[in-house]
């Protein structure tokens, strides 16, 4: 179990460092009380590696942390509505037929968002007609994994599909958009090694429709290849009513099915004698995954499935638990963003589920059955065997997975574990006959459909199955992480109670505690301080670390900080991502307000905007580009003519800054449900007129809270804002151009509507701001008491729980 605990260090470490911004203190003080821990053990004569094994915990969990810490995931740009939008990336899934056009996964490399390609590495599912070049020199559906595409189209933001959450579904693939592709061009092809195992699904996915009747040919091509695009849609809305939809999408859940399934097989046919019987699901695992396409979560799932063999296979079946952690961990070592994915947890708790469930299964005595001499009692032990080990696999796998399923796509289907319970011991038939069928049809398809009918039955009864199931589901916006904390360990102290024996060896060993304490019940006196000393620094470091949890309120804030005569604020959302709006007109007004605002640590900004390049906005990024590892740099229209404009380009290339043009119609997901909506500059503007109207204005909503960022826009542009229809009504306006008479027309005031103003101004400024027929206008919407003014209330903050807003000023 030892292995089990390090490798929960490590996940812990991966979590902590993933969802936090973790000082340094904390985790120095959790190491050395272990380490102090492990002197104090050490002293009671507990040998070397016991005693220093919550250090060594400690320092994997520092590992997992700084590990964690090293990844920088990209933020998610996506259209607000639609877009026009030119992309070029590689398809890595499997392209089908979709309706008309063909359906395919885009890893983007670069996209046009108005201003000439830049680097972007987002994900996006693409609808596309073949061009005709294409469809005369390849095969339906025309396109292939790993092409190299360059795409124009439309760029959409993902809706729910009735009651199924469609947007978290593709967010947990890492998918930010949907395009419906006006032009699609091959310009290369990069498909490496897997190539060839999409070329042999595409052969078995073609042998399984000349071998199969339709719908059944189908459901097997979902099943065992996972192509669901010839699937009617009656039957995929079955699956989904039913709460059985997870059965058409290839996981851990099928994974396990092959193991238990072959294992089963092999131990009847060879014996538990040396090691052959693992050979041959170990070696059907690695099929499978090969003809599914080796898509990531069969991958992860068949490494598990192969150390739960290999921990058979040196006589430890019970140790599968440490070993699927190990596992976890050498998977989150190499990417450890993936335990944060819906699919990778969906595999683990398939995959654990089902093979935990081995270790209480009933070990049944041929022996016993032999004694009856009826010819046909071996077979009905056989044919109860299978179908006891079927419905224990259904019922585990179910177990396992239901809460993600409810607390990430907040939808429970009441009947959904009796139908998966029902449907399950009929997938071994399926996969494995579909794929006999299959490889038969490669080389004789009369020969293929003869073993096609053979699993036709088992097909037809789980298409008869999920449509007579009432479509009974619920609602679970109620659900949250509570139900997975309270969930597992109660799952985990069933699996323990019914374990064989286990009881008894607990009991046997706290007896045995108990009695050495007799023994040795007198603590040496030099044990107590150091013992003290490490209850002191964990005690310590757990205050740290709760006061660092509980600085991730859930809360939105928006800073405003006084840099003088010029604009900055900081965005901070509930998850902890930072996005710095400008940055002041002295080069150090950003990087020294940044300092009072975020960990003294912390020197990443997931975002910068530079609304335009007038000085008192974009001077003071000059150093934060210099200092601050920056995720991406969003701007407007570029402007050569700027006196800052040299010096801005020659801090973009120096820290190979990645930016982005974008214009009205896009939308920033920040996560947490805050996003950011650019409202300005409009498609086609360029950089002969002013400036301040070709600023980038943001829109930042949280729940029912909104703030409008409108940099140095004046009356041209908000009389084009009020009017166009795209909904500019906010909570917090920040006023434009520091309360210029140019700017805050009456009917841009009415149309934002405002409970709340923010003025960013400097103290005794020489141009006169803001202007007092201005104030008079905000003051006259929002009442002096809800008008704030950086140089008179120092920086303000804003807070908000997505319902109500609180705010902070520092005079």
């Amino acid at each position: 179990m030892k292995l089990a605990f390090l490798a929960a260090a490590w996940l812990g470490g991966v979590l902590i460092g993933l969802e936090t911004q973790t000082p340094l203190a904390p985790l120095l003080l959790l190491l050395g009380g272990s380490f102090s821990l492990g002197l104090a053990l050490y002293t009671r004569r507990i040998s070397v590696f016991p005693a220093l094994f919550p250090a060594l915990l400690a320092i994997v969990l520092l590992l997992g942390v700084l590990r964690a810490d090293a990844v920088s995931e990209p933020l998610p740009l996506t259209a607000q509505g639609e877009a026009l939008i030119a992309l070029e990336g590689r398809i890595t899934d499997d392209p089908e037929f979709s309706g008309q056009r063909v359906e395919f996964t885009l890893e983007l490399t670069a996209a046009d968002l108005g201003s000439g390609m830049v680097p972007v590495k987002n994900r996006v599912l693409v609808y596309a007609d073949p061009p005709n070049d294409l469809v005369s020199r390849r095969s339906p559906p025309y396109f292939d994994y790993g092409d190299v595409v360059a795409i124009t189209g439309t760029l959409r933001r993902p809706e729910p599909i009735g009651r199924f959450d469609y947007p978290s579904y593709l967010a947990s693939q890492r998918i930010t958009g949907i395009v419906l592709a006006e032009s699609a061009a091959v310009t290369g092809e990069a498909g490496g090694w897997r190539e060839w195992p999409y070329w042999l699904r595409g052969q078995l996915s073609e042998s399984i429709e000349d071998t199969l009747p339709y719908p059944q040919s189908a459901l097997g091509q979902a099943l065992l290849l996972g192509k669901r695009g010839n699937l009617p849609p009656e039957i995929v809305q079955d699956f989904r009513g039913t709460g059985t939809s997870h059965l058409l999408a290839i996981s851990g859940l099928h994974v396990g099915v092959v193991v238990v399934m072959f294992l089963a097989g092999a131990s009847w046919l060879f014996g538990r004698r040396g090691l052959y019987f693992l050979a041959v699901p170990l070696v059907m695992v690695w099929v499978y995954a090969l003809v599914s396409g080796l898509p990531p979560s069969v991958v992860r799932a068949a490494v598990m499935g192969s150390v739960y063999l290999v921990a058979v296979g040196v006589g430890r079946p019970g140790s599968i638990l440490p070993a699927l952690a190990l596992s976890a961990g050498i998977m989150t070592a190499v990417s450890p963003e993936i335990v944060q994915r819906v699919s990778f947890q969906l595999s683990f708790a398939a995959v654990g589920g089902i093979a935990l469930a081995q270790v209480v299964m009933p070990q049944w005595s041929m022996g016993v059955v032999n004694q009856g001499q009826a010819w046909w009692q071996p077979w009905a032990f056989h044919v109860s065997r299978a179908v006891a080990l079927g419905l224990t696999v259904s019922l585990a796998a179910t177990l396992a997975t239901w809460p993600l399923v409810a607390v990430n796509f907040h939808e429970v289907a009441l009947l959904g574990i009796f139908v998966t319970v029902l449907a399950l011991p009929a997938m071994p038939f399926i996969m494995a006959g579909t794929l006999l069928a299959a490889v038969v049809g490669l080389f004789s398809v009369p020969l293929g459909q003869l073993f096609g009918w053979l699993v036709w039955a088992p097909l037809s009864y789980l298409i008869y199955l999920v449509e007579a199931a009432p479509g009974w589901t619920v609602q679970a916006n109620w659900v949250a992480t509570w139900l997975l904390w309270v969930w597992y360990p109660v799952l985990g102290a069933l699996l323990l109670l019914l374990t064989r024996g286990r009881i008894n060896r607990i009991w046997s060993q706290i007896r045995n505690k108990a009695q050495s304490q007799t023994v040795h019940n007198q603590l040496p006196t030099r044990t107590i301080p150091v013992a003290f000393g490490a209850v002191l620094m964990t005690a310590a470091a757990v205050a740290l670390w709760w006061q660092v949890g509980s600085s991730g309120d859930g809360n939105l804030h928006v800073y405003f900080f006084d840099v003088g005569q010029g604009d900055s604020a900081l965005i901070v959302t509930p998850e902890g991502r930072q996005v710095l709006v400008d940055g002041g007109p002295d080069l150090d007004n950003a990087t020294q307000a940044l300092i009072g605002a975020m960990p003294a640590r912390d020197r990443s900004l997931d975002l910068v905007v530079m609304t335009h390049l007038d000085a008192d906005h974009s001077r003071g990024l000059l150093q934060v580009l210099d200092r601050y590892q920056v995720g991406a740099v969003l701007s407007g229209v570029d402007s050569t003519s700027s006196a800052m404009s040299a010096q801005w380009q020659a801090a973009v290339e120096r820290n190979d800054a990645n930016v982005v043009s974008v214009y009205q119609g896009y939308r920033l997901d920040l996560g947490s449900g805050v996003a950011a909506e650019v409202l300005n500059p409009r498609s086609g503007s360029s950089s002969n007129g002013s400036g301040n109207n070709e600023a980038v204005v943001l829109r930042l909503t949280y729940g029912s809270i909104s703030f409008l960022l409108t940099a140095d826009i004046e009356a041209e542009t908000e009389a084009i804002l009020a009017s166009g229809g795209i909904g500019i009504q906010s909570t917090v306006l920040k006023a434009a151009h520091h309360g210029s008479k140019t700017s805050s027309t009456s009917g841009f005031i009415r149309q934002v509507d405002p409970a709340a103003v923010l003025v960013s101004v400097g103290e005794r400024n020489s141009y006169g701001h803001p202007n007092p027929g201005v104030m008079d206008r905000l003051i006259e919407q929002s009442g002096d008491e809800n008008l704030y003014r950086t140089d008179r209330d120092g920086d303000v903050e804003f807070v908000t729980d997505g319902t109500k807003l609180w705010v902070n000023t520092e005079r």
